[in-house]
C-alpha cells in the first residue's frame, strides 16, 4: 500500500498535521522517509526554431507550482517611538507546559514526528507572522494521546509593542472579526466552512477567542480546536486534533487554562 503523501504547505498543515500524529503515534501511518518533501521547480521552455522560418516557441511543460499560503495582513501599527517599543517581558523560556501537567497516557512529540508533519516554529511562525513586527513564535510543545488518538500542542508569540496589542484586542473582540482575521492560521483552509465558535474559548488573558472545526483527512473526520490569547506583551495559543465523535482526554479550553495560568504566574511572579 503507497505511503498517503501530505499537503506541501501551509493551507492543510492544521488538520493534516494533526492526524499524522495520531496516526504515526498509533502505528498506523508509517512516518515518512527522507526530508521534508519540495515544490518541484518550474521547468525552463526551450525555444526551437523550425528550419528556415520565424522562431515559434515549443510548448512548454506546465509547472508544478504548490498554492500559495494564505498568511494573516501584518498589522498596521502607529509609528511612534512608543508604539514601537515591545512590551518589557520576564523570561518566558519557562512558560512550557509538560506530560506531567497534561492527563495520564500523554507522551510528548518528538521533534523528528512534527518536522516531519510541518509542525515547526518556522512554519508556525510563517502563519502568525502578522502578529507583530518583532513577534516571533516559541516554546512550542506538542504531545499525542494514543488511546483517544489525540494531538495536543501549544506555543507562545511575541513580544509586542502596545499598539499590536491594542489591534489584536481589536481582532479577537468578536468571533465573526477573529475569523476573519486568524481563521486560516488557527483552523485551516480545509476548516474555514465548517469553523463555529469553540464555547468558553473567551474567558482568557486580556482578550481570547476559540474555534472548532472538522474537515475530512484521508476517510477520517477530524475535529480541530484551537484557542487564541492576548496577554501582555504575548500571544498564546493551543490547538487540539481528534476523531470527531470521539471524547478527548482533555479539552482545549483546559489545555488553555493550563497555560494562560502558567503564563501568567511568570508575569506577575506569583
Amino acid at each position: 500500500m503507497q505511503t498517503p503523501k501530505f499537503s506541501r504547505v501551509l493551507l492543510g498543515w492544521v488538520a493534516l498535521a494533526g492526524l499524522g500524529l495520531i496516526l504515526v503515534g498509533c502505528g498506523s501511518l508509517p512516518l515518512l522517509g527522507g526530508q521534508p518533501t519540495r515544490a518541484v521547480q518550474p521547468a525552463t521552455a526551450t525555444i526551437v526554431p523550425p528550419p528556415g522560418g520565424t522562431e515559434t516557441p515549443a510548448p512548454t511543460n506546465t509547472p508544478v507550482i504548490p498554492p500559495t499560503p494564505v498568511i494573516p495582513p501584518t498589522l498596521v501599527v502607529p509609528t511612534s517611538t512608543s508604539t514601537l517599543t515591545p512590551t518589557p517581558l520576564p523570561n518566558l523560556s519557562v512558560v512550557k507546559l509538560a506530560v506531567k501537567d497534561l492527563p495520564g497516557g500523554f507522551q510528548e512529540a518528538t521533534a523528528e514526528n512534527l518536522k516531519k508533519m510541518n509542525l515547526t516554529e518556522e512554519v508556525l511562525g510563517n502563519a502568525f507572522r502578522g502578529v507583530g513586527a518583532q513577534a516571533r513564535v516559541q516554546n512550542l510543545m506538542a504531545f499525542q494521546q494514543t488511546q483517544r488518538y489525540q494531538v495536543a500542542l501549544g506555543f507562545l508569540v511575541f513580544p509586542l509593542t502596545t499598539a499590536e496589542k491594542t489591534a489584536l484586542v481589536t481582532q479577537l473582540a468578536s468571533a465573526d472579526s477573529a475569523l476573519k482575521a486568524w481563521g486560516v492560521a488557527l483552523v485551516g483552509n480545509a476548516g474555514l466552512p465548517n469553523a463555529k465558535p469553540l464555547a468558553g474559548a473567551d474567558m482568557f488573558g486580556d482578550k481570547s477567542v476559540g474555534f472548532t472545526t472538522t474537515a475530512q483527512m484521508l476517510g477520517v473526520n477530524i475535529r480541530a480546536d484551537s484557542v487564541m490569547i492576548v496577554r501582555d506583551g504575548a500571544v498564546e495559543v493551543v490547538m487540539s486534533f481528534y476523531p470527531d465523535g470521539i471524547q478527548p482526554l482533555l479539552s482545549t479550553t483546559d489545555l488553555a487554562k493550563l497555560l494562560d495560568t502558567r503564563l501568567t504566574t511568570t508575569l506577575t511572579g506569583k
